[in-house]
């Protein structure tokens, strides 16, 4: 099951790239029926919780669909799920290519040398630019600070920093599943836009971090961290920029402008290394595409289920309801965060609240614009994660530090959490009239 599973993710992928660059009718018949095999069959493989998600999600579709007639809108969910799989591919090999590069192997180094007094600022910043790319696999980078024999209480100090780092990844990284699906549905949005007001964010949260919630925090604390991570910024600038430039030269969407953008100068970047080898880093790639399979089996049972309740919300008086409340363009932004935040402390997957939160505001008069709107749902999508115990940060943290999922959820990161996504949607009921006047 694994190599077929591998076998139609990488056809999948080849298939997406080709359909991006070459639409034809051909191609887009031939995705949504492999995409509908390939999820069937990354089932078997995913973990109890995963299992429990997708048939909870199922259920709810096949009612929805039974109740309001929407069987139809299940193959239009389907097709618009297709391009994740070289979306989530194209991140494997960005992976595989850091994993090659020297500044992953200085970034180990740097973080294994840090001192106890000094390092939560430099954990944060950290988690911050790897994670950008890296992802959840930035623990993996940092849990060898500590040796085998350290505290529980010390390895959870240590993963608590950086997931306050990594808690803002999804507030800019196009490189992140929450970008890809919001500009599924708000596609209007440049995407340097939503990176330049995601990175300011960003940046005055990480502020706040350090000064309010480090042992040792301060200015001097910040500015330690940036010097001591500037050598590793300029690649994911890199990175970050060729997917902007691809997204306004080509016109392309967000994910459509990653899928095509980053795996050439990726094997450019591994064949620049000096201990590179592109045929190793597209073999770790390919090997590595059934990993991907449960997550893409979420997005395409979210997905479906997105279509099927836009469809049906007409019908269903939700609507009109939510119109009859008359909430302000404030109201909106603090309901759009905290309900992405409430979600994830009842352990609803961040990928199921923000497809249902984006397919209602995108339905109604809101007075917001569409990047206010995106920008709550990545403000409300990274927020909800530290607090959240079916995110893939505390899972995967949990076996990196080996701590228990419900000792990595803290007090501290509960008020940094809400402190932040209170913040932001002040800012963002600031900015909100003048984006709306032009």
């Amino acid at each position: 099951m694994t190599r077929i599973l591998q076998t139609l993710l990488f056809i999948l992928w080849v298939f997406g790239l080709f359909q991006i660059l070459f639409p034809t009718l051909l191609a887009d018949n031939l995705l949504a029926p492999l995409l509908a095999f390939s999820a069937i069959c990354a089932v078997p493989k995913a973990n109890r919780s995963v299992k429990i998600l997708i048939s909870v999600l199922a259920t709810v579709t096949i009612i929805l669909a039974q109740i309001y007639d929407q069987w139809g809108a299940i193959e239009t969910g389907l097709r618009r799920a297709t391009i994740f799989p070289a979306f989530l591919a194209t991140i494997l090999l960005l992976r595989a290519t850091a994993d090659q590069r020297p500044e992953i192997t200085a970034a180990r180094d740097l973080f294994t040398s840090l001192e106890r007094e000094k390092r939560d600022s430099v954990l944060v910043v950290g988690g911050f630019l790897i994670g950008s790319v890296l992802q959840v696999s930035v623990f993996a980078i940092m849990a060898p600070i500590l040796g085998r024999n350290a505290a529980e209480s010390e390895r959870r100090e240590v993963f608590v920093a950086a997931m306050r780092g990594m808690a803002l990844v999804p507030l800019w990284s196009p490189f992140v599943v929450g970008m890809a699906i919001a500009s599924q549905y708000l596609p209007k949005v440049p995407l340097w836009q939503i990176v330049s007001l995601g990175l300011g964010l960003s940046s005055c949260c990480i502020v706040l971090s350090i000064i309010c919630f480090d042992r040792k925090g301060g200015l001097n604390s910040l500015w330690l961290s940036l010097m001591t991570l500037a050598p590793i910024a300029p690649p994911i600038v890199i990175a970050a920029l060729l997917v902007i430039g691809t997204s306004i030269g080509t016109g392309f969407s967000t994910i459509q402008s990653l899928i095509i953008a980053l795996p050439i100068p990726c094997l450019i970047a591994v064949a620049l290394s000096s201990r590179g080898s592109i045929p190793i880093a597209l073999k770790t790639t390919v090997k590595s595409l059934p990993r991907i399979g449960p997550e893409t089996a979420i997005l395409v049972f979210a997905t479906i289920l997105g279509s099927v309740f836009e469809k049906a919300l007409p019908d269903m008086g939700l609507l009109n309801w939510l119109q009859g409340m008359q909430l302000s363009s404030i109201a909106i932004i603090f309901l759009l965060i905290l309900a992405m935040i409430a979600a994830g402390l009842m352990a609803v997957h961040s990928i199921v609240s923000g497809t249902i939160l984006l397919v209602i505001f995108t339905s109604i008069p809101t007075g917001l614009a569409d990047l206010i709107i995106m920008q709550a749902i990545l403000v409300g999508w990274g927020l909800c994660t530290p607090v959240s115990i079916s995110s893939l940060s505390i899972v995967t943290g949990a076996s990196m530090f080996e701590v228990p999922m419900t000792r990595l959820i803290t007090w501290s990161n509960f008020i940094y959490v809400f402190v932040a996504g209170i913040f932001c949607a002040i800012v963002l009921t600031a900015i909100n009239p003048l984006l709306m006047a032009y």
